[in-house]
């Protein structure tokens, strides 16, 4: 190889700083008003731009000196390190960082870091600021960890911009045109970064990277027997693969030992500190923690954020060197060939463009394996005074990496299913992947469809099985008998904080035509984030689907283990299962007509549960539910009156009216001092059986939502959306009288932009949901529904309030079918025009609300009843008004359908 090409340039920035204060802006004024500037003029050395813009790469040393009045003037800095573009670990951002250490004038070391924070805000051109600006904090010592000194702000004046230009030198080659090369590669490094940064909004486009080291193969503990592993790591840049601003790298390595069966460690991070792969260059290292997976075989990124409390994991040290040849392969792209809309250039042309500008590619995945044989390697694990040294079996080990890029749109958002799988042989290594389009916008019916069929383009054309080996790369054609999975996981990290889905990255044991098994690297998308937040907790969660809604129930029941919580309660509280007061609270209020069972819970579903816990001994039930909005405007809304009317028997139970027998209470917030039903609030188990309904405020509602149908006030418009809130009343209720079990009714559902009123075309979903936590029953409904469950403000308050558990899902995880969600326009109009304008929201919901006979409208008013009248044609177009047995006519179904779901998939 020839001398690796690199580059210098000066760089100069001042400030102000003061002695004592933590705060940059407080010590950058405290420095005004002392005069105490501080300036530094540096040196910076790039000794391999190729290096330096890879993803292991930008890092940088620098030399020079800095002057601060209190220290001293022209001071040496040492041990300079500059870093451009590197995501900050907690929160992802581009960060510049400096950081050297100097003598000053009195004889101590002292040591400056400093940081630069690239990050958009909408509606705000702050490039210039943020690539000025360095917030920077002085310590008394040789690090960090040394006590502070004080704190202030640096600035790169602009002016000095045409001289830090003129300063760029290019080292290691005398070619103009290799200089020249290497100048537009180091600007168009940092154009691609900067454009990802503050022009995302105005492109469609995203383009990200990875590099990849895949092995399988033996290790040789502590110079004895030889154990079975596998191995992987990668890192990834900002955007992959969603192009939503997130990034992760990580580490994963699976030791067969035995009878024991396989020792699981993983490391994931936004950034990983002391891991450096370079795949060309054949080098990998890692020295720092890592995870032992003590208990299961998953870890969620979201618990290593506090291992501490987490006991399924144990931090132990890790010290990874590996040394490989690395040999390039042709690079795969797909779907598009690179520089397709320039077919009529010349290839030795595109060729140089693209050499020339590395970020000019077409969209798609370019994918450039590397075939890896391992040279020498050694991996040490150390807890407390216990070390493991594993040396790797180069003979017995394969392997395989890649370095590639990936460039797509923002919308729809991909999604792909990854398999790589080396022979530990090192002869042959194969490679699956299959695309398609992640989940639905699942508010806008014409976007969906749109979606749909990009997915079945993408699909076509972005999937491909690769065969790997001493002849090179060729791919297999697409009839191949696909891989069989031959046992669970053995170990699976999930990147749990993206905002798109879940990131899975897993060693999975596979078995081919021939029966053969073997292990390989699997990577997944699941828009299901079961991972926690700000919650120790773990739950289980159970959806189960089939035509048989009493069976789905007991499905439930039995997965969940309700009946074990049932008997935790009978402990806690030391009470027999006779005396346990048990309410189940539905929701049922807001029924218009028995003829749509979409919009409340199915009452022989309700009798089915009592029923159950009446069989196992328990006596003291009750079915509860509060009046309704619709009671000021209807008659016969009586609790028991509409229990009864949709078939609720009270027999072996109680029907109680939340609105009733109420008690002053002391509740916080807007809240205050309100009111509780007496048995709600003595009730030793609360259970919430939901609707599976869409919701024009809140997008769905679901069991936190029932809970807010428990509140005692009739005219709920006016007590919580107008007078106070729908949110915080309901959490501030929950926090007072926790539910400890949620069910969600979702045999039959309401979706569409009106699903919490009415739906003239029920979905039929055909599922029960269960949990002893409302947050994960409505995380796992609202998911079904093709929604990010945080798109509510009732979610979004309980997990602020509760934290979100970690759910272990059980049963069925499918998005439900040809679902209907709310558009974004019908909240705002909801809070902004209805809830507001309190007169006004209550004569607009008196003259559009519909019953059947037997709810007569009560309002004597003749301008309302005549506004009703008139208002009928329109309301026919989303309640099933039916009399004397006759469905709406055709024409109104087909206007619905038109206005919410139109162009529905025949």
């Amino acid at each position: 190889m020839g001398e690796k090409i690199g580059l210098r340039f000066s760089e100069e920035m001042s400030g102000y700083l003061g002695e004592g204060i933590e705060d940059f802006a407080e010590g950058e004024k405290a420095g005004k008003e002392k005069k105490h500037k501080i300036t530094f003029d540096i040196r910076i050395s790039i000794a391999d731009v190729a290096r330096f813009c890879s993803l292991s790469g930008r890092k940088a040393v620098f030399a020079g000196a800095v002057s601060f009045p209190p220290l001293g003037r022209d001071l040496p800095v040492r041990n300079g390190e500059f870093s451009l573009f590197l995501p900050d670990r907690e929160t992802g951002k581009r960060r510049m960082t400096y950081s050297f250490s100097f003598t000053g004038k009195d004889g101590e070391d002292y040591f400056l870091a400093g940081y630069k924070v690239l990050d958009h805000e909408p509606r705000h051109f702050d490039l210039p600021r943020d690539i000025t600006t360095l917030y920077t904090r002085l310590y008394r010592g040789d690090s960090p960890q040394a006590p502070l000194y004080g704190a202030g702000i640096l600035r790169f004046h602009l002016p000095t911009l045409p001289f830090m230009l003129t300063s760029f030198r290019v080292t290691g080659t005398r070619s103009v045109s290799e200089k020249l090369k290497t100048i537009t590669r180091f600007y168009s490094f940092c154009y691609g970064e900067v454009r990802d940064t503050y022009l995302r909004g105005m492109s469609p486009i995203y383009h990200s990277a990875y590099e990849n080291l895949v092995l399988n193969g033996f290790l040789r503990k502590n110079g004895g027997g030889e154990n079975p592993f596998f191995f992987f790591s990668g890192v990834h840049s900002k955007d992959f693969p969603w192009g939503d601003g997130e990034v992760f790298s990580d580490i994963a390595l699976a030791i067969r030992e035995g009878e024991d069966g396989w020792r699981k460690f993983v490391l994931t991070d936004r950034v990983i500190a002391g891991l450096s792969l370079d795949v060309k260059a054949g080098s990998y290292r890692y020295k720092g923690p890592i995870f032992e997976i003590i208990q299961g075989h998953q870890v969620f990124k979201s618990e290593l954020d506090g291992p501490e409390t987490c006991g399924r994991l144990r931090r132990i040290e890790a010290e990874i060197n590996l040394r490989f040849e690395s040999r390039p392969l042709k690079t795969v792209r797909l779907p598009f060939s690179s520089l397709q809309s320039l077919p009529l250039l010349p290839r030795k042309l595109r060729e140089e463009i693209k050499d020339w500008l590395p970020h000019f590619r077409t969209l798609g995945l370019h994918l450039t394996p590397h075939r890896i044989r391992i040279l020498e390697g050694q991996i040490d694990l150390v807890a407390g005074a216990s070390r493991d040294r594993y040396q790797v079996v180069q003979e017995a080990t394969g392997g395989e990496g890649e370095v590639s890029t990936l460039q797509s749109v923002r919308w729809p958002k991909i999604y792909y299913n990854y398999f790589c799988a080396p022979a530990p042989s090192g002869e042959e290594c194969r490679v699956r992947i299959e695309t398609d389009v992640l989940r639905g916008n699942r508010k806008d019916w014409a976007v969906d469809r749109v979606q749909e069929k990009m997915g079945k383009m993408i699909r076509f054309a972005a999937s491909l099985d690769l065969q790997m080996g001493e002849k090179g790369i060729r791919r297999l054609p697409g009839k191949k008998k696909r891989w069989e999975r031959a046992g669970e996981p053995i170990l699976e990290i999930n990147n749990d904080h993206f905002p798109t889905a879940v990131f899975q990255r897993r060693i999975v044991p596979l078995k081919d035509a021939a029966g053969r098994e073997f292990l390989a690297l699997e990577e997944n998308m699941d828009p299901l984030n079961l991972g926690s937040i700000r919650s120790e907790r773990v739950v289980k969660a159970a959806a189960i689907r089939g035509p048989d809604r009493f069976a789905n129930l007991d499905g439930v029941l039995e997965e969940t283990g309700f009946f074990g919580k049932l008997n935790e309660a009978c402990l806690r509280t030391g009470k027999k299962k006779e005396d346990l007061a048990i309410i189940v609270k539905p929701n049922f209020m807001f029924m218009y007509s028995t003829k749509d069972r979409s919009t409340f819970t199915d009452p022989e579903l309700i009798e089915h549960l009592i029923g159950r816990m009446y069989e196992r001994g328990y006596r003291n039930l009750a079915c509860a539910e509060a009046r309704s909005t619709y009671g000021t405007f209807f008659k016969n809304r009586e609790v028991k009156t509409v229990a009864a009317h949709i078939g609720l028997s009270g027999k072996n139970y109680r029907i109680i009216d939340l609105s009733e027998d109420l008690e002053e209470f002391p509740f916080s917030g807007k809240l205050g001092d309100h009111f509780v039903n007496r048995e709600w609030k003595n009730a030793d188990f609360r259970i919430v059986f939901a609707k599976n309904k869409t919701h024009s405020y809140a997008f769905y509602t679901l069991a936190i939502k029932c809970v807010f149908g428990a509140l005692p006030m009739e005219n709920k418009f006016r007590e919580y959306h107008h007078k106070r809130d729908i949110y915080s009343t309901t959490i501030e209720f929950m926090k007072r009288f926790p539910i400890h079990f949620a069910f969600i009714d979702a045999h039959i559902s309401a979706d569409g932009p009106f699903g919490i009123f009415a739906d003239k075309k029920p979905n039929p979903t055909e599922t029960i949901i269960g949990s002893e936590s409302p947050i994960a029953a409505d995380w796992i409904g609202a998911s079904k529904m093709g929604l990010d469950p945080l798109v509510s403000d009732y979610m979004k308050s309980a997990v602020e309030a509760f934290g979100k558990p970690r759910i272990e899902l059980i049963g069925d995880r499918s998005l439900y079918p040809a679902w209907v969600n709310v558009t974004d326009a019908v909240p705002l109009f909801a809070f902004g025009v209805l809830d507001r304008n309190y007169y006004f929201g209550n004569l607009f919901y008196a003259v559009f609300a519909y019953m059947e006979d037997f709810f007569p409208y009560k309002d004597p008013r003749l301008g309302v009843r005549l506004a009703r009248v008139l208002a009928g044609p329109l309301k026919s177009l989303f309640f099933q008004k039916i009399k004397k047995g006759d469905l709406d006519p055709e024409a109104n179904k087909g206007l619905y359908e038109q206005l919410s779901r139109s162009g529905e998939e025949e």
